[in-house]
């Protein structure tokens, strides 16, 4: 009997929960490890700072087998979600909690048979040794803040914090508070402070993008811009699996693609107004295509910054004079009681060793560490360890959930990877010049490129890149995480059978709209068969969690055919073995939605389901909250 593969997955941020998820979904033995008391990552309330939120539009950030569709939610929500993920997939029970990680280390990291051997130190102190097949690391981009000191720093006589500090509005209450950055954590503080503080200013060498709410003169929600014409614009990334056409066009008529971006550049300045152009300092000096920076910009910080209560400084801090005056290098004094470094983040993986670092590719430029992993993801030439959440970009959670499907292929040794490690090299060198060329940032930042890395992953698969079934959705509908739905069943099918599963692309039907998706409940038996379809019957069993533990207890369950042209159907539908209801082919084909009540307990659903069309009918269960 083959013996079961275990894998310790340090971190359990949003990346560690989904990749822990896929790994059990293909058979792992998952173990996660996490020095926090409760999950979450940045979203959980030891690392939220006051008025944390998502900067996703709705239906963007979530994963794509429990829906949520809340946008620029909080951090409590974002935690909410996080929590009933965890518990939904049974991956809470596996994560050890109040838990460092002291070291990673083995005793020849090139030998593919040694094991992993991780050290922990629990909250009492006591350490513990444990032994593992695989590693991942999920300690995140945003685990260690960067803290820049200052000549006279110990004259301040007030706090000098880091956002993640500020736990409440009363912290900054009638003090004068200095905020240094403009990214998203330096624009949620100045609001906060804009709001409660006696005074606040912003201090920044440069000003960056600000992303409205709403785009394209005000007229569309910024959800659109998770959509694949959207991606357009921007230089293809260097192995994007982009098309042949792509990429000619942008090499030979590159001031269209320029006019594209221009086009979008003037819009969100138009959309801002005077109210953040008015004294120049928040006007970005570079360009969108190039941002250093982006963030979608707080509720309030027009208004506050318009009415005197936000004001910036296109400056930095030279030295902080005495107890409470701090020079900028113009010359300028600013009375202070709070400054808050806003000054990002810095990647450190204490737990290795400084010999393990450097055979790892972990180099340490500048107090920083430098990743060079093969997309983002492998350290060259060390197998059976990956790192995971390390891509910085829009749609990140959707990002980490494919490269989660990627790493377990990995694993399963069914990715084909580059013959030599020289080649793993050229790519990683090539990637690094292209994101320091074009955002003049390290070599994670890939900004509004959350399209090319998804799809770099899932070329690698050999999984179908366009995800609906007909090219106007493909282009100009929401990229959002529904569409990876799926994916486990695709990678099967590709391992048993060396291909992908087809897809009717130009025909056009359009997809459901999932307002109430129930996790992982798709059933799709046209890809379980090649053509032509045989009539016979298809056999589902599933366990319903108490509903309690999903959308509290007041829950129906619907049970939808997602191709209502099959019109030989037929469904028996039984409830913890007892017959509920048998529905004939016209039935099944005319009436769509079938009610069924949800007890307490778990329950179990048996489908039986007889196709004979040239067309394999699709079936999504639906959970949807109903007044009792």
């Amino acid at each position: 009997m083959k013996r079961t593969r275990t894998v310790a997955i340090v971190g359990a941020g949003a990346s560690g929960l989904v990749c822990a998820k896929t790994l059990l979904d293909d058979g792992f033995d998952v173990t996660l490890f996490d020095q926090q008391k409760e999950l979450g990552g940045i979203w959980c309330e030891q690392s939220a700072y006051a008025n944390l939120h998502s900067q996703q539009p709705g239906g963007t950030f979530e994963f794509s087998d429990l829906f949520s569709g809340e946008e620029f939610a909080p951090w409590q929500n974002v935690h909410n979600y996080l929590q009933k993920y965890a518990d939904l997939f049974h991956i809470t029970d596996r994560i050890h909690f109040r838990t460092r990680v002291l070291s990673v280390s083995k005793e020849d990291l090139k030998n593919e048979s040694t094991p992993w051997i991780i050290k922990t130190e629990n909250e009492n102190g006591e350490e513990r040794t444990h032994e593992f097949h695989l590693v991942v690391v999920a300690s995140g981009l945003y685990s260690h803040p960067h803290l820049p000191t200052y000549p006279g720093q110990n004259k301040f006589a007030g706090l000098i914090v880091p956002p993640s500090a500020v736990k409440s509005h009363d912290q900054v209450r009638n003090k004068r508070v200095v905020i240094v950055g403009q990214g998203k954590c330096a624009t949620d503080m100045a609001v906060i402070a804009g709001h409660h503080a006696r005074s606040c200013h912003m201090v920044f060498r440069k000003a960056h993008w600000m992303i409205p709410r709403r785009i394209v003169h005000n007229l569309l929600p910024a959800r659109m811009l998770f959509t694949r014409i959207f991606a357009t614009p921007f230089v293809p990334l260097p192995n994007g699996s982009y098309s042949k056409i792509f990429r000619l066009l942008h090499k030979n008529y590159p001031k269209l693609f320029t006019t594209m971006i221009e086009i979008i550049s003037n819009d969100i300045m138009s959309i801002h107004g005077t109210d953040l152009t008015e004294d120049g300092v928040f006007i970005p000096q570079h360009s969108f295509r190039s941002q250093e920076n982006i963030s979608m910009i707080p509720t309030d910080f027009l208004s506050l910054k318009h009415n005197g209560r936000i004001i910036g400084k296109l400056d930095t801090i030279k030295e902080i004079v005495d107890a409470t005056t701090i020079r900028l290098n113009s010359g300028e004094d600013l009375q202070a009681d709070m400054i808050i470094l806003a000054t990002g983040f810095i990647r450190s993986f204490p737990f290795f060793s400084p010999e393990h670092v450097e055979m790892l590719g972990l180099s340490h430029p500048a107090d920083n560490t430098e990743l060079n992993l093969y997309r983002r993801v492998l350290p060259v030439g060390i197998p059976n360890i990956a790192f995971i959440g390390f891509t910085g970009s829009a749609g990140n959670l959707m990002v980490a959930e494919v490269a989660s499907h990627w790493i377990s292929e990995y694993f399963l040794k069914r990715l084909r990877l580059p013959q030599t490690a020289q080649q793993m090299h050229e790519e990683i060198n090539s990637n690094r010049l292209f994101v320091r060329s074009i955002f003049r940032r390290n070599e994670y930042d890939y900004r509004y490129y959350w399209l090319a890395s998804m799809e770099i992953y899932l070329n690698d698969m050999g999984i179908n890149l366009y995800r609906t079934n007909n090219w106007i959705s493909e282009y100009f509908g929401v990229y959002s995480p529904q569409r990876l739905k799926g994916l486990h069943e695709e990678r099967k099918i590709i391992a048993e059978t060396g291909h992908a599963p087809r897809r009717f692309y130009f025909k056009f039907q359009p997809d459901w709209q999932l307002d109430y998706l129930f996790p992982s409940m798709i059933f799709e038996p046209a890809m379980k068969l090649s053509p032509p379809y045989q009539e016979q019957f298809y056999s589902y069993s599933f366990v319903v969690p108490p509903p309690s533990k999903l959308y509290g207890p007041h829950t129906a369950f619907y049970l939808f055919a997602g191709q209502l042209e099959s019109k030989t159907a037929g469904i028996v539908i039984k409830q913890d073995g007892q017959l509920f209801q048998i529905l004939t082919s016209k039935q099944y084909w005319q009436s769509n939605k079938i009610p069924m009540p949800l007890t307490t307990n778990e329950t179990t659903i048996e489908l039986y389901i007889r196709d004979g069309d040239k067309v394999g009918p699709t079936y999504t269960i639906h959970v949807q909250r109903v007044t009792v």
